[in-house]
């Protein structure tokens, strides 16, 4: 039988704090691929480097919560819930950041805007998840409204082939991430699963460079400044905080809250990167927002939040 770590339940608020634990996750999430942009780095060799940052960083704060935490201590039969999610994120991670690189961020981002509807899909058969046909219309809303946000910034799906194969890749890899973190926050404590996924990823990566023979690159200042920003950061505290969360959540809720990020990195884009921004940025925003909304507040969207509640209550977990 998997180990499980005892903690406190939620209880008062219910799920805000979860649901609060997201949103901030998608807000800092969302300034990654701005800054990936804005290196002079191949995907694979900035990919490399903040993984490997990010575990070296991540860790002391596991060596801080397993000291004042025992109970949080992974046995090794719990480490295998690690192994896939890290796999995935060895290949999604890389994908999405050359995908970037090839492309742009707002191509990325319209391609990404699709996962709420493959994790609809997957979470059916593997965590029993059954939306409602409003949840789900309401999540098309949010999808196309993210999809104009993306298109409203780029040339639409004439970029790159490689990478925009790359992202579809992607975005499937990393749909079934969600749902397979979703089944392994139950058997691990946040920290100590992130950090294993992490790490599982970064060998994964350094050993795909090393048998095809691929140069870690040379590092400007500016590349050194930009890689920690994203690894410590969007990689650290926004994954850690999205990792926390998905242990109360629904597996259906967060990647439909992460519809917001286009319309967020599209807006940090245009600021920092110069990308245009188009009505269609406005009107995909409010459509996005509104599909959002839309979906938490149907009365489906509210039974999967309670249903989460009432499963996480029952199992006390980090």
């Amino acid at each position: 039988m998997a180990r499980r770590y005892p903690t406190t339940t939620l209880r008062g608020d219910g799920l805000g704090i979860p649901l609060l634990a997201m949103a901030t996750s998608i807000f800092i999430m969302s300034t990654g691929l701005v800054a990936i942009k804005a290196t002079s780095l191949g995907g694979l060799q900035f990919s490399l480097w903040r993984l490997w940052i990010g575990v070296a960083a991540l860790g002391l704060v596991v060596v801080w919560r397993l000291a004042a935490r025992p109970e949080a201590r992974p046995s090794l039969s719990s480490l295998r819930w690690a192994i896939l999610p890290g796999l995935l994120v060895a290949f999604a991670q890389p994908a999405f950041v050359v995908s970037a690189k090839l492309t742009s961020v707002t191509d990325v981002a319209l391609l990404t805007s699709v996962t709420p509807l493959i994790v609809s899909v997957i979470a059916v058969p593997m965590l029993g998840e059954r939306p409602g046909a409003r949840f789900r219309l309401w999540v098309v809303v949010a999808v196309l409204g993210a999809g104009l946000v993306a298109y409203g910034g780029s040339t639409g799906l004439g970029g790159d082939p490689l990478g925009m194969a790359l992202a579809c890749s992607g975005v499937v890899c990393w749909a079934f991430y969600l749902v397979i973190l979703k089944i392994s926050r139950a058997h691990m404590d946040a920290i100590v699963l992130l950090w294993a996924i992490l790490a599982i990823a970064a060998i994964g990566v350094t050993l795909f460079m090393a048998l095809t023979g691929r140069d870690p690159g040379s590092v400007t200042t500016r590349d050194w400044l930009l890689i920690v920003y994203v690894a410590v950061i969007p990689g650290g505290v926004g994954l850690a905080l999205m990792t926390w969360a998905y242990r109360w959540l629904p597996a259906n809720i967060p990647p439909l809250m992460q519809r917001a990020e286009p319309v967020l990195s599209s807006a940090q884009a245009h600021w920092l990167l110069s990308e245009p921004v188009t009505a269609l940025h406005f009107v995909g925003g409010g459509i996005a927002i509104a599909g959002v909304v839309g979906a938490v507040l149907d009365r489906s969207g509210r039974r999967l939040l309670a249903d989460a509640q009432s499963k996480s209550d029952s199992t006390r977990i980090a």
